[in-house]
């Protein structure tokens, strides 16, 4: 149990200090890279797409490096990978090595993030949902830790190349010491099931695929980050267009990552006493209600409720889904689920595109906000009516 909690250990640092050097930090460098470089923001922008929609469609990836090469080597080639990647960004002085370098960060993102994590976990805790919980808790803190060594470095050194150089470095590191030191051999399911909420059944992936209830959660894991990416990207311009000033509009994105970190937490320890089925019916609702208050937000109080919502929403709706599926399929096919479900909801990078076009053709995000809130309704009442899956006799 002692090398089981050395791993979560290790892949919550790797989670944590991924996602402060990944979307977080590119958001950051972008206005000192365009001011030096002289691009455009249309150029940048794409940047930031091709770090997202490669992040998405190599979701199957690492399942794949995993089964074949092992979850050691699969975190060893996504540390390669990040490194020439952020040495591509650090030596950027045109487009293409820009390109190159998000791609990349895209691409090992998803070999080192939650993919090998939750199947380390998984394979190592008897009962796994507070694991995962408290790792999905500390990888979303490194959306605040991202922020703060930026500015640290800038202040140090005043030079964007060598932040991306250190936070390379610190990717590097911690990758390279989970390939080293996690538990990779244990496995839990060779035993007899320990956990009564996980399905003891015989499934494979894909005999899995074929159920309802694995397209609710799909669609409910892509919900979470549909409205998630919809807030980061597009809430700061909707509340300024309402009134509200750009400082206390962007406070409120602070506000809702703080929930959403803690609302991972909450999953975690909940699920002794909760069934993780009404844990994902609150956090869709909370999704909701966070749309919607977001949609009508003027004051400060109407704010919170729109911070909060999507905070709890996001991070519970991510924790839910996750433990669903292996309740619902057991541990067996549990990383190939993971991968596809994660490509599955890459669905959400158009979000930002989608707002973008409620504004230019309607005059205002507001429409998109309630039509989105709508179509999440209709994922809430279909996870509503499921129920646990039973695999058919052979």
């Amino acid at each position: 149990m002692n090398r089981a909690w050395l791993t979560l250990g290790l892949m919550s640092a790797l989670f944590f200090i991924i996602t402060a050097a990944t979307f977080d930090s590119l958001g950051l460098v972008l206005p000192a890279m365009v001011a030096e470089l002289g691009w455009s923001w249309t150029q940048a922008g794409l940047g930031f797409t091709l770090l997202a929609v490669f992040c998405g469609v190599t979701a199957t990836v690492p399942a794949a490096l995993i089964r074949r090469l092992g979850v050691r080597a699969n975190l060893l080639i996504g540390s390669a990978v990040m490194g020439c990647a952020y040495l591509c960004l650090a030596r950027a002085h045109g487009l293409a090595l820009y390109f190159i370098g998000a791609s990349l960060a895209g691409l090992g993102f998803t070999l080192l993030d939650t993919v090998p994590g939750t199947y380390l976990l998984a394979r190592l805790f008897p009962r796994p949902a507070f694991a995962i919980g408290l790792y999905f808790t500390i990888g979303g803190l490194g959306a605040i830790f991202g922020p703060l060594f930026y500015f640290a470095v800038i202040g140090v050194t005043g030079e964007w190349r060598s932040y991306w150089i250190l936070v390379g470095a610190l990717v590097v590191a911690a990758g390279v010491l989970a390939a080293l030191l996690v538990d990779a051999r244990t496995d839990v399911s060779a035993a007899a099931e320990a956990d009564p909420d996980i399905s003891p059944e015989s499934w494979t992936a894909r005999a899995a695929m074929k159920t309802v209830q694995f397209w609710v959660l799909a669609a409910a894991y892509s919900a979470f980050l549909f409205c998630g990416i919809t807030a980061n990207s597009v809430s700061v311009a909707h509340l300024i267009q309402q009134g509200v000033t750009a400082m206390l509009a962007g406070s409120m994105i602070g506000i809702s990552g703080v929930v959403n970190a803690a609302a991972r937490l909450a999953g975690g320890l909940l699920t002794r006493f909760v069934n993780a089925r009404l844990l994902l019916l609150a956090s869709l609702a909370c999704l909701i209600i966070g749309l919607v208050a977001l949609s009508q937000a003027r004051s400060v109080p109407m704010m919170l409720v729109y911070a909060a919502g999507i905070g709890v929403g996001y991070g519970l709706t991510f924790f839910a889904s996750s433990i669903l599926l292996l309740n619902y399929f057991g541990r067996r096919p549990y990383l190939e689920l993971f991968s596809t479900v994660n490509l599955i909801s890459s669905v959400g990078a158009v979000a930002p595109f989608l707002a973008g076009l409620s504004r230019d053709r309607l005059g205002a995000f507001t429409p998109f906000f309630l039509g989105l809130s709508a179509l999440v309704a209709v994922v809430l009442a279909a996870a509503a009516l499921m129920r646990p899956p039973h695999k058919a006799p052979a």
